[in-house]
């Protein structure tokens, strides 16, 4: 249920959860795309470690006597060497340790590296699947505030590369009402009923608090928004459809004749039924109603309810029904959600610890982002896991409920640390979405992998099962390898005859037998041509930053061939594309396809990694108004006590616009309302800090460049507390063309101003910007609130420089149809005769289509065919001696 707390409280609990952020970071994890406390240590090629390592690559610590400084200094909690191939001596001189405490590995790395035999030590990466949904609020706020942070916790990005979901798979959402033309829902609604009137309509009254009626429109996106729709949310159903079941009075919102929801959704195909309501009234018909849907293959899930007790609360405490504690961001029990032993598990439906109070969803009523609000309660913990059990029917829709069930609570993650006074009385866990996909059996699907295909005689490769559906047996048939068969899971089999073979696994489970043979596999030769393998230092470049490219490739190569797609690169520190181990800067930004080559005494191999590496940065003409709910090309960051969003009341002109605020509540500031200088905005309030940045932008075609922007400011207590600035390469402060380096609010009805910055110096080359605001409260806090507003940003090219700002002399282009899908003409009007260039690119900066013309006094078209793009945006630019004008088109 939507806790309806007084905003008071409401701002007092999330001042609390501030205070209590940094005795609960130990439960979170460290760092993303690193394993937790692991590193690797490679030792020179001509050092011998005579470390001794056991069958399963493991490594007694008493036995490593080369690192007992660090095991003594550091709690060693284990070292293997992962990579065991016999015939590179770099692999089998590599180890892995893992260290008690995270926050040491720098110093072990650096104090590794010191050592005479060490070649370097460095972090383990953890990688993942890149699946994103494109939905505009997916990624509203980043930095400190994640409103994305419920699904993040559950780890359901990672669960959607396994499955997203079938539409055949029904969630019956029994609420107040749902709003059935959401554009978030309409198209994921498969059946309405209002079971109070007798209509096939779930939609709220007319009359009322939209706000109130937005409960059940609120957890069906939860449960499954419409995801991957360029708009709106992600809902963690992804896929799966919805039942719409409005079971509320139009007079009372608030109360739910949730049995009569539930017969009728139970009969007509609901699948999962969800149920955000509850009280401490218990019925042996309702007991009778679930046990009857349950033996029938119904799941039903429940909030255990929002009172912080321990009473019974039904449906939740019902048999047959999975009953959902509520979570917060670092796994800490809700502090309005009930506990006992019959909770099952536990989801997020509190508050973000660093952030938003409640999950974002869709809403009935109109806020400032539209028809989507942040709730919070147990209400929204049982969506969420009902949307989780959605994904599991799709993966196999002949699971039992109690085979839902216990998937849920044995793949849910331990939080007993974190609630020490709750152990027992939230469930088995939190829920885990991406460990629930992976443990849910159905038909089996074979797939196998080895470290390495192409082996010489004599080498005992390992196989690693890769199966899906969780098979329970596996019969695997080697040809031409010893042991010829096997029945374990990971065999190892050795190759002593040259060869090419084949290799076969069958495998089976309670759910069927499949086989996969994979021709040709195994490729076993004295004589082997290089097995390519690289590694880059830098997988989050920026353009003209130094990207090494580390070659591990085995047996022995001796000349190497690097190149990249698209030609915008160049090699440098004295580096060539003939280099082992190039370096390479990047001058325009996109994603990077590299070809590699090697060649040893026994032949050349090559091959090509696509979209392999993406490059971040800003080519000229640069424009956004925000209205994708994005920024495409701006990194945006926070501090502790800051906060940067893409919202609608930040909007100029449009739907959106970037909005910087404060998070904290009034301690830490150095400075009061009328008298906080500039220096102590930016050199003593650093934890008020947002920022929009850009890491390099290539201004090297143009002799001028300008920077323009829509600049609005609001106060709470004073005038100072609200701070804006513009900075070049992170340090250097640029005042507009009209002298203003710092900008504060007037009042608070201060209208939005066209900002104009002369970016001259930096013109002919790379430079990095930063728009940066420093704000000491947050949104909405005493009146405004302190609110910096930026919309339509432009950076401008010129090829005539000057020196000041007035109006660039940009002609006038225009381009149509758009959408486009076959031909497009681009107009193009001057006053003067002149030379033009017109091309088309990528949003990514892969050019596409590039010609010279020459246009007359007046208007000019350029026909161009668009029929050999891809769907998506492109840009449109015309250069003449007058700078660049540009315009996107979307090609269908």
């Amino acid at each position: 249920m939507r806790n309806f707390t007084s905003k008071v409280i409401k701002i007092l609990f999330f001042a609390i959860a501030l205070v209590l952020l940094s005795s609960q970071t130990q439960a979170q994890k460290y760092e993303k795309y690193y394993e937790d406390g692991k590193l690797y240590v490679k030792f020179k090629d001509s050092y011998n470690p005579e470390i001794a390592v056991a069958a399963d690559k493991s490594v007694t610590l008493s036995d490593a006597t080369y690192f007992t400084s660090i095991i003594a200094k550091c709690n060693v909690k284990s070292i293997v060497r992962p990579f065991d191939y016999k015939n590179d001596p770099k692999l089998i001189r590599t180890f892995e340790l893992k260290l008690e405490d995270h926050s040491k590995l720098e110093n072990v790395i650096a104090e590794l590296e010191k050592m005479p035999e060490i070649e370097y030590a460095e972090k383990v990466p953890m990688q993942y699947i890149d699946y994103q949904p494109n939905d505009s609020l997916y990624n509203l706020v980043t930095g400190l505030n994640n409103w994305n942070w419920h699904l993040d916790v559950i780890h359901a990005e990672e669960a959607w590369d396994i499955t997203q979901g079938s539409p055949t798979v029904n969630v019956a959402i029994v609420d107040n009402a749902i709003w059935s033309q959401h554009p978030d829902l309409h198209d994921k609604i498969v059946l309405q009923r209002d079971v109070i009137y007798n209509t096939n309509s779930s939609d709220p009254p007319g009359t009322g608090d939209p706000s109130a009626w937005s409960h059940g429109t609120h957890c069906a996106g939860l449960a499954t928004a419409i995801t991957d729709n360029g708009i709106g949310i992600a809902g963690i159903g992804y896929s799966t459809s919805i039942i719409a079941v409005k079971a509320a009075n139009n007079s009372e919102p608030n109360g739910i004749y949730g049995q009569t929801g539930m017969s009728w959704a139970m009969n007509n195909g609901a699948d999962v039924i969800s149920m955000s309501y509850g009280g401490p009234g218990y019925s042996q018909t309702v007991q009778n109603l679930v046990n009857s849907g349950t033996n029938n293959g119904i799941v039903f899930v429940a909030a255990a309810g929002n009172d912080n007790n321990s009473l019974a609360h039904y449906p939740s405490n019902y048999d047959n029904v999975i009953s959902v504690a509520a979570t917060n961001e670092n796994d800490a029990k809700a502090s309005f959600s009930n506990y006992n032993e019959t909770v099952d598990v536990s989801a997020p439906g509190g508050s973000g610890s660093s952030g938003p109070d409640g999950l974002l969803s869709s809403t009935y009523d109109n806020t400032s982002m539209g028809y989507y609000d942040a709730f919070y309660g147990t209400s929204m913990a049982c969506p969420m896991v009902s949307g989780l059990v959605s994904l599991l029917f799709s993966l196999n829709p002949e699971l039992s409920p109690a085979q839902i069930e216990t998937i849920l609570e044995t793949t849910a993650d331990n939080i007993d640390a974190q609630n020490p006074d709750y152990i027992g009385m939230i469930g088995s866990g939190r829920i885990n979405a991406y460990q629930a996909v992976l443990a849910v059996p159905y038909e089996p699907q074979p797939d196998f992998m080895v470290e390495v295909p192409l082996i010489m005689p004599g080498t005992a490769i390992n196989f690693q099962d890769m199966s899906l559906g969780i098979p329970t047996s596996w019969s695997w048939t080697f040809e031409g390898g010893t042991p010829a068969t096997s029945n374990s899971q990971n065999p190892s089999v050795t190759y002593n005859t040259e060869g090419t073979f084949d290799v076969t696994l069958e495998v089976s489970n309670e759910f069927g037998t499949m086989t996969i043979t994979k021709e040709g596999f195994i490729v076993v030769t004295a004589t082997p041509s290089p097995y390519l393998s690289f590694t880059v230092n830098n997988d989050n470049a920026c353009i003209m930053e130094s990207v090494g490219f580390i070659d591990q490739s085995l047996y022995l190569p001796t000349a190497w061939n690097w190149s990249f797609e698209p030609d915008s690169y160049e090699f440098v520190s004295g580096t060539s594309a003939n280099s082992q181990n190039p370096l390479v800067q990047f001058t325009e930004p996109g994603v990077y396809t590299v070809i590699f080559e090697a060649t040893n005494a026994n032949g050349t191999s090559s091959t090509t990694y696509s979209d392999y590496l993406p490059v971040a940065g800003m080519l000229l003409p640069y424009e956004d108004g925000f209205e994708s709910g994005i920024a495409e090309n701006l990194e945006l960051m926070a501090n502790e006590k800051a906060a940067i969003m893409i919202d609608s009341r930040a909007a100029n002109t449009g739907a959106f616009g970037l909005h910087f605020t404060g998070v904290s509540n009034l301690q830490g500031w150095t400075g009061g309302p009328a008298n906080t200088t500039p220096e102590q905005a930016w050199e003593n309030n650093v934890l008020f800090h947002s920022t929009a940045n850009v890491c390099n932008v290539n201004a090297t075609d143009f002799a001028g460049v300008y920077l323009t922007l829509d600049l609005r400011q609001t106060y709470s207590l004073g005038t100072t507390l609200s701070w804006f600035r513009v900075l070049v390469n992170e340090t250097e402060q640029i005042p507009d063309v009209d002298g203003n380096l710092n900008f504060n609010p007037t009042t608070n009805s201060d209208p939005f101003v066209e900002r104009k910055f002369n970016l001259q110096p930096w013109a002919g080359g790379y430079f990095s910007l930063q728009l940066q605001a420093s704000c000491r409260l947050f949104d909405n806090f005493f009146a405004e609130g302190d609110n910096v507003f930026v919309d339509n940003v432009k950076i401008l090219g010129s090829l005539v420089g000057v020196d000041e700002l007035t109006e660039v002399p940009f002609d006038i282009v225009s381009v149509y149809p758009n959408p486009a899908n076959e031909m497009v003409t681009i107009k193009f009007t001057t006053n003067t005769s002149s030379d033009i260039m017109v091309s088309i690119s990528s949003i990514s900066g892969q050019l596409v289509y590039q010609a010279n013309k020459t246009a007359g006094e007046g208007t000019t078209f350029v026909p161009v065919s668009v029929s050999n793009l891809a769907k998506g945006v492109y840009v449109v630019n015309v250069k003449s001696v007058n700078g660049i004008a540009t315009q996107k088109i979307v090609i269908e």
